[in-house]
């Protein structure tokens, strides 16, 4: 960790040992304030004018957005308010002291006279700052980007006027008229279409998942309960919380966002770049090891990618990787890998779905579901041929080597402002990753099991042992006081708030299409999938991968999709771990088609690539092995 001293300010502001630059060297010393920060307060804050810029002399300081969720974490060494000073903008986010933080702080007119006065240091510093804010720009956008499932398209962050709200809003309260006074009360028919109709016409336009699920619950819920609209949507939604099973999934997913919080906190993200440096050598093993660090780090999609991308950063540019290569390894198999693993937040929510419509043995049929799941396989498998040289090159691929072997340019125009630069600081270690999911594993496994003297996965016994054992490690280790630790334990419950209201809503949806009488058109509809039982897996994987790229999101196809399949496939006598596996599959695979998932935007952010070119490559090769997959369970619908 480096101290704010002379030799700190030497090597920060570029000075030398001459008679001269010493004096500079004096100047700034004298213009530092030291200044003391209590836990919990605010150094800067969001939209204030710039007053300074600050260095950290000890303890911690957690980097806030607008809405209160954390986007970074600053430590000794480190420094902010820069860009701010530079640009004259106002603050684009808070600043808070995590414990006791000791700062140094230079005033923003002595800043901007000093580097007027001297412009041999203003070149130098100017590179210093470009480093450190591309940086922080990459790390925030990557922390913050992330939904887990929940689609809020960049096109959503220019607000709409009073006269498009007016209007929108209009045509809404229109259609919830028409459907109250067309639709007779009791009336007989397949009104669950209406709903559904809505949902992905209006998530197709606003691209917002959230807000389209709960438009479409307002019309389902007009058609159910009539005059008693609101009391009777306040109880759907009830029952939903209510239903123990829905309680327990929310509980987990609640706990895991807080055991990822505290892992990223941690230093999670740096952990694996030493280790990652000794052995990344060639192309091949920077992939290979990327591959390893994701698989050990799966119990989170977000997570997995910053830590791979983070390690392979220095190694990839080293051995003259183009981005448009990371682009792909990073765009594929993150989610893929944690499709594997049911302790991850991906497979929580999974189970958590299956188990709306199978009460009992959800993680046993999800466990079961795994071999079926032939996007995922076929995924993994060819991105491992892919690090070995195996698989065809697209168009993108070969102009992107072509344009290193003219140019020595790695990453295609456009990329500029997505590009990285690691500080070089690692203070993250593998054990502070890598013991904390090992006890997850070990005690969802075996403590339930042990109680009951029978085989039980448990996943929220598991994630209860995980944070007692990491509230241990970390405060003896000295990585955060107890105040951090809660601190980052609910900041990450938090930010886990919107796939829990996304997977509520979807449930409640499900339960509103049900009493609609979609259940009861599933069931008229078997003798019809009977006699074409052959092509059912296809088309189910196919129509699933549609479904997923009109919402813009897996977890809202899951919630819908999986009650009607599973219904379907037991009146079929069809086995329903085949069709979870497959509807498992459909959903990453429609993600990595989507044209307008955020995934591109955390993707190009993490290698340092522009968002269009990492989606251009995953559109491509998601297309390919979906097509490749589809052709898999048309064979299979000859043996099922």
């Amino acid at each position: 960790m480096k101290k704010i001293n002379e030799q700190f300010l030497t090597e920060f502001f570029g000075i030398g040992e001459t008679k001269e630059e010493k004096k500079e060297l004096a100047e700034i010393a004298a213009k530092l304030k030291r200044e003391v920060y209590e836990n919990n307060t605010d150094i800067c804050t969001i939209d204030d004018d710039p007053d300074g810029m600050y260095f950290i002399e000890s303890g911690a300081a957690v980097v806030l957005g607008r809405d209160g969720s954390q986007l970074n974490v600053l430590h000794i060494g480190q420094y902010f308010g820069e860009y701010a000073v530079l640009s004259g903008q106002k603050r684009l986010s808070t600043v808070r002291s995590h414990g006791k933080t000791v700062v140094y702080k230079m005033e923003s007119e002595d800043l901007m006279d000093f580097l007027r006065n001297h412009p041999d240091v203003y070149s130098q510093f100017m590179k210093r700052v470009y480093s450190q804010v591309s940086s922080k720009h990459a790390q925030i956008l990557a922390l913050s980007g992330r939904k887990r499932g929940v689609l809020c398209h960049p096109s959503n962050d220019k607000p709409i006027s009073r006269k498009q709200a007016a209007i929108h809003y209009s045509v809404l309260l229109l259609i919830y008229i028409l459907a109250y006074f067309l639709i007779p009360a009791g009336a007989s028919g397949p009104f669950f279409i209406l709903p559904l109709v809505l949902m992905l016409v209006y998530v197709f336009i606003t691209k917002r998942t959230i807000e389209s699920l709960l438009v479409s619950c307002i019309l389902a819920a007009v058609l159910v309960y009539r005059n008693g609209l609101f009391a009777g949507l306040t109880d759907a939604i009830l029952d939903t919380m209510a239903d123990m099973d829905n309680v327990f999934t929310v509980l987990v997913m609640a706990l895991i966002g807080g055991m990822i919080n505290l892992i990223i906190t941690s230093g999670g993200v740096t952990a694996f770049e030493k280790t990652a440096a000794k052995i990344e050598k060639t192309p091949r093993s920077v992939f290979l090891t990327s591959l390893g660090i994701m698989a050990a780090t799966s119990i989170d999609d977000g997570l997995n990618l910053l830590c791979a991308s983070y390690a392979s950063h220095e190694p990839a540019k080293k051995c003259g990787i183009v981005r448009e290569k990371l682009a792909l390894i990073y765009s594929m198999l993150p989610t893929v890998l944690s499709s594997f693993l049911p302790l991850s937040l991906w497979g929580i929510y999974v189970i958590g779905t299956i188990a709306a419509t199978e009460k009992t043995g959800a993680t046993e049929l999800f466990c079961r579901s795994l071999p079926y799941n032939f996007f995922s396989i076929i995924t993994l498998i060819s991105m491992i041929l892919f690090a070995f040289g195996l698989i065809p090159k697209n168009r993108q691929l070969k102009e992107a080597e072509q344009r290193y072997k003219d140019t020595k340019a790695l990453w295609p125009k456009g990329s500029e402002k997505f590009l990285n630069y690691h500080n070089k600081e690692v203070w993250g270690k593998i054990s502070n990753v890598m013991l904390p999911i090992l006890v997850l594993a070990v005690s969802s496994l075996a403590i339930r099991s042990l109680l009951t003297k029978s085989f039980i996965v448990d996943s929220a016994v598991g994630l209860m042992t995980a944070l007692a054992f990491m509230f241990i490690l970390y405060t003896i280790r000295g990585i955060m006081s107890p105040e951090q630790f809660m601190d980052n334990l609910v900041d990450g419950i938090a930010g886990s708030s919107l796939p829990i209201i996304l997977y509520l809503l979807t449930i409640c949806f499900s339960s509103l299409l049900d009493s609609l009488g979609l259940h009861i058109y599933v069931e008229s509809a078997i003798d019809v999938f009977d006699k074409a039982v052959v092509l059912l897996p296809a088309a189910i994987f196919v129509l699933s991968i549609l479904l997923t790229m009109l919402l813009g999101s897996s977890w809202s196809m899951y919630a819908i999709v999986f009650p009607i399949v599973l219904n379907l496939v037991k009146s079929l006598g069809l086995d329903p771990a085949f069709f979870v596996g497959l509807i498992a599959g459909a959903g990453i695979a429609g993600e990595k088609i989507c044209p307008f998932t955020a995934e591109a935007t955390d993707v190009g952010t993490a290698v340092g690539i522009s968002p269009d070119a990492a989606l251009k490559i995953r559109v491509f090769y998601g297309l390919m092995l979906s097509a490749i997959t589809a052709g898999i369970y048309v064979i299979a619908g000859f043996v099922i």
